[in-house]
């Protein structure tokens, strides 16, 4: 049985090995998004370098979040090639110490990431992202749309009580799709014929009515005006505008399952919101499939040699494992399998793959 002190010591080189590596991957992440943001600004010299900077560092732990099973991955990778590098594992097989034993305080390790991931870093990158949302908002709001960026990825489409339709078209959606900055409409007859654009710098939703202010209203024939401000009916409740801007990765694990409840019943698909939930809760047995895959190719190294080409496998494994994943995530999304079985199949199929290859090397 693996000692107390032995425990304790191989379970800090691991956390020290990912602590580490989130710390280099944040940088970059940071440092990449800060040149972005610089790039959004477009030269505005009343939005400053730390205003950016900041709005980086806040929109940093959403990103990190997604890579934490990787970085988990080589996290082990790394403990155990060191400690094999240094003999330190041969040591312990010697003092009839087995590869299950100096294995366990990894994995209780990474599963106690995991637990601590879903249920408080989660929430609190959930929140930062949101911050960053509403920092970006406010510093940029005064920099020319054609410097901005030019993707537009918030669209909405309404029925009007005239048999036409209106499409809205934000350049960001915040406080669940009920704020809009900088939007563009454009209103449609009942035949399909264009009417009229509209563009405002802010549109809020304020129940049965689009309020939206500093308007530029242009017609068919291409005459304008400006006003304050302008109404516009609409029939979207505050649940649909949720379901339709909503994002699974924009909900903190403890809202999940509600949110789910609450855009099904708008009648949009609820179904990615409880595959999130389960594949949250999925994670210290996912985290822990990422130690057992990297055991099972870093065990070897003493004995056989070959590093580069195990280390390769090993990170070969964690791309297909990713890919598989995301496939198997779309089709719970979707209802094709129940969001349960979609979370949770990959990491047993993982744990599955490691304790087999684990079980072949040691015993044969």
């Amino acid at each position: 049985m693996i000692g107390k002190t032995l425990g304790i010591y191989i379970s800090l080189r691991f956390l020290r090995s990912l602590i580490g590596m989130l710390l280099g991957l944040a940088f970059l992440i940071i440092s990449v998004d800060f040149i972005e943001q610089l790039r959004k600004a477009g030269g505005n010299d009343e939005v400053s370098l730390g205003q950016l900077y900041l709005i980086a560092m806040l929109r940093a732990p959403i990103f990190i979040e997604k890579a934490f099973p990787f970085a988990c991955l080589f996290a082990a990778m790394m403990t155990l090639t060191n400690l094999n590098q240094k003999l330190e594992l041969v040591i312990a097989r010697a003092a009839g110490v087995s590869a299950w034993q100096f294995l366990l305080p990894i994995s209780v390790a990474a599963g106690l990431v995991g637990v601590l991931v879903a249920t408080i870093y989660n929430p609190i990158a959930i929140k930062a992202s949101q911050s960053a949302k509403e920092l970006s908002a406010e510093v940029l709001s005064g920099t020319p749309l054609n410097k901005r960026s030019s993707q537009r990825g918030y669209w909405i489409k309404q029925e009007d009580a005239t048999g036409g339709y209106t499409v809205i078209n934000a350049e960001l959606a915040r406080r669940e799709g009920t704020l809009l900055d900088n939007v563009k409409v454009l209103r449609f007859n009942a035949d399909g014929k264009f009417v009229e654009r509209i563009d405002a710098t802010t549109v809020l939703h304020r129940g049965d009515h689009w309020f939206l202010v500093t308007v530029r209203k242009t017609d068919a024939e291409g005459n304008s005006v400006n006003l304050e401000s302008e109404n516009i009916p609409t029939n979207l409740t505050q649940d649909e505008l949720f379901g339709i801007n909503g994002k699974p990765d924009e909900i903190p694990f403890w809202d999940l399952r509600q949110t789910a409840e609450r855009v099904e019943k708008s009648g949009t698909n609820g179904k990615p919101y409880l595959v999130h939930y389960h594949s949250l809760t999925a994670l210290p047995a996912f985290f822990f499939a990422m130690v057992l895959v990297a055991a099972s190719v870093c065990l070897r190294f003493v004995r056989f040699g070959q590093v580069g080409r195990m280390i390769l496998g090993g990170i070969l494994f964690g791309f297909v494992l990713y890919t598989v994943t995301s496939l198997i995530t779309a089709l719970g999304s979707n209802g094709v399998i129940p969001p349960v079985v979609a979370a949770w199949s990959p990491g047993f199929v993982a744990i599955l793959f490691g304790m087999s290859a684990l079980l072949h090397q040691e015993d044969g």
